[in-house]
């Protein structure tokens, strides 16, 4: 009797089994474990921070490796011998300023200033030593946006001149309120571009207030953090910058960062403020100049590196139309005795892309898209495996959707629920929000959506910024940014696992359905 019962009972649970549809087999595979045990491996300290072009990278890129052939994906990096394998080989540039910098300035009496360097000014280098002079032109903050009809450079001669830019963005009127939420490292990164454009030869950059980088030598030394009280300060990662792709010359210009000692020989602050005030108006003011031309030798010390990106991938019934699934797997490695983990910054990412391989080889089908699933490194210092992945990638339009991980595992600081989770999103592609909130509501997910659509070339903040570029639909689930973010103190310990499993879950409801539609 008790052999017949069990007999029963077995048949039951395999004919349930059997009636279950493949994405619901995939479903099942995902589970709190799956995230916890990638995640806490890859923030370990035998990982060293994952910082790019460093062992503890390499050593993260061969388990994500691991894992993808142990779950039976594809390889899809580069060739050797004829043979594929999981990781796609680029070279950067890694570079940082040199000890000893020059900077001069002629003013319009003749007088020639010279400057000290880490006390008059401090120095962002380019990708190789440049030495020059040239004429000096004002370009107000370097900015030229043609939806807000505001552009510094109109009707000026700024080729291959010194350029006098100020610090930071507009801040009055209606750019200044358009302008106000653009994240730091984005309008870093358009002002460099508009510089390249425009083809400056150098860039003298004043604080409106003549503040001096917080780099500089006469800042108080004492470095106060909350796992950190010294008597110098700590290095930081960007000190050294990626220059990607190494096959053609840069076009970056070195910028010299100066405070009111600077600024004085250059324009005199009333200038500056009429300046600023003008913004937003008919015409901006044009600042008449102090000095005339400048004389600047930028050094470099410069490095080639070898980074990787980690690429499988499940061929689908149509192998040329393609989804994509990423997250980068570098973090920012380690200093002076510290090592920044990266736990949720991005371990979790990858724990989530690797869940979602899992669930899609248990569904036990071929998806009708082919999905290709990467973990990118170089993200931190300007998304350079995603930027190196298109470049080289036969047919970009083929991808028809990406969905990227950066940051899934904690409660973001504009979340006022634990779980809450920020969708951003092409706006242009609103059918991506009702998916995820058809998935939600089908499958009692805990979670709550936080809208974060964004237009077509205004993506900021990940991998999903180059995608956007090429004209590629996105979504990006992003928990927020928190007090750990970027410290050492970003922990595996800290992660809400159930949350991040969660998350995992719902992204692979959506992109299945994506890939079969």
């Amino acid at each position: 009797m008790k052999k017949l019962l069990t007999s029963v009972l077995l048949l039951s649970v395999s004919t349930l089994w059997a009636q279950q549809s493949p994405k619901d087999k995939g479903l099942q595979a995902i589970d709190e474990a799956t995230i916890q045990s990638s995640l806490t491996y890859l923030s370990s300290d035998w990982m060293e921070g994952r910082e790019a072009g460093r062992p503890g990278a390499y050593r993260a890129a061969e388990y994500i490796a691991s894992m993808f052939e142990f779950m039976g994906l594809e390889p899809a990096g580069d060739s050797v011998d004829g043979q594929p394998t999981y990781f796609q080989n680029f070279d950067v540039l890694e570079y940082r300023a040199a000890d000893k910098q020059f900077l001069s300035v002629k003013t319009n009496n003749g007088q020639e200033h010279t400057f000290t360097y880490h006390t008059d000014f401090e120095v962002k280098a380019a990708p190789a030593s440049i030495s020059g002079k040239g004429n000096i032109v004002f370009v107000g903050y370097g900015l030229d946006i043609d939806s807000l009809k505001y552009n510094d450079f109109y009707k000026k001669n700024v080729e291959g001149k010194v350029w006098l830019r100020l610090k930071g963005k507009p801040t009055k009127g209606k750019v200044g309120e358009a302008l106000k939420d653009l994240p730091a490292k984005q309008l870093h990164k358009t002002k460099e571009k508009l510089a390249e454009q425009y083809g400056a030869l150098a860039i003298i950059e004043i604080d409106a207030l003549g503040q001096l980088p917080t780099t500089a030598a006469n800042f108080p030394f004492r470095d106060n953090r909350k796992y950190y009280e010294g008597d110098h300060k700590l290095s930081s990662f960007y000190d050294t910058r990626f220059y990607s792709p190494v096959s053609k010359p840069s076009k970056i210009a070195p910028v010299f960062m100066g405070g009111e000692y600077l600024m004085a020989s250059l324009i005199n602050k009333n200038e500056v403020f009429k300046y600023m005030k003008s913004v937003g108006e008919a015409k901006l003011y044009t600042p008449s100049l102090s000095a005339k031309s400048a004389t600047f030798k930028s050094n470099a010390i410069v490095e080639r590196k070898r980074l990787r990106n980690v690429l499988a991938k499940v061929t689908g019934q149509m192998p040329d139309s393609v989804v994509a699934i990423g997250a980068h797997y570098d973090h920012l490695g380690k200093r002076e005795g510290y090592i920044w983990n990266g736990a949720d910054d991005n371990a979790s990412g990858v724990a989530a892309i690797l869940g979602i391989a899992k669930a899609v080889k248990a569904t036990g089908v071929q998806p009708k898209r082919t999905m290709l699933f990467a973990s990118w490194t170089g993200e931190e210092k300007g998304l350079h495996g995603s930027r190196n992945f298109l470049l080289n990638y036969k047919d970009p339009s083929q991808i028809k959707m990406y969905l990227n991980f950066d940051m899934i595992g904690r409660r973001g600081d504009w979340h006022s629920k634990d779980n809450q989770v920020s969708f951003i999103y092409t706006a242009e592609h609103p059918e991506t929000w009702d998916l995820n909130e058809q998935n939600i509501k089908d499958y009692s997910l805990n979670l709550e959506m936080f809208d974060g659509k964004s237009k077509k070339g205004e993506a900021g903040g990940s991998d999903n910024v180059n995608f956007d570029s090429y004209g590629i639909p996105y979504f990006w689930y992003h928990t927020g940014g928190h007090e750990d973010y970027h410290q050492v103190s970003d922990h595996a310990d800290k992660i809400m696992m159930d949350k991040a499993a969660e998350i995992t879950k719902l992204s692979y409801l959506n992109i299945w359905d994506i890939a079969n539609e």
